[in-house]
């Protein structure tokens, strides 16, 4: 895990790890996510981090990070459902005001869009999950330096 130099002239002590992101439709009803959750659960697999949410319409996007991102495409292929892999990176350190627009400034910087962002602050350490395109993968990986 490597930080990006700019961070590091600023103070921001950050880890920065690329993760694989993977993208799946879902119905926006009750129970749609749990269902999913189940099935991957008695597949045997681990979910590191998962965010879902609402695009309207009756459609919801949910975004795995899996510990066999291998499992998860088989396991989505046997219920004939269409994963999407994208680019992640998992962001950590010392919590602060400002940290977010801190690390994700040289994203915006390098013209890198970010599709999600999820983070969570747990005994004065940040957790933060990006996820941005294939496309724009090498060039949030040499901003953030991982």
């Amino acid at each position: 895990m490597l930080v990006s130099r700019e961070l590091k002239e600023k103070g921001v002590d950050m880890a920065a790890q690329s993760i694989d992101v993977f993208r799946v439709e879902i119905d926006d009803k009750p129970g749609a996510l749990q269902g999913l959750l189940s099935g991957v659960s008695d597949a045997g697999l681990n979910i590191f981090h998962m965010a879902a949410f609402s695009c309207g319409g009756g459609k919801g996007m949910a975004y795995f990070v899996p510990d066999k991102p291998e499992g998860l495409e088989e396991f989505a292929s046997s219920r004939d459902l269409t994963l999407e892999k994208l680019a992640g990176f998992l962001l950590s350190g010392v919590d602060k005001v400002g940290v977010g627009a801190a690390v994700t400034k040289p994203l915006s910087e390098a013209g890198v869009n970010m599709l999600v962002g999820s983070a969570t602050v747990s005994q004065g350490e940040y957790y933060l999950m990006i996820v941005v395109s294939q496309e724009d993968a090498e060039k949030a990986a040499a901003a953030l330096g991982a």
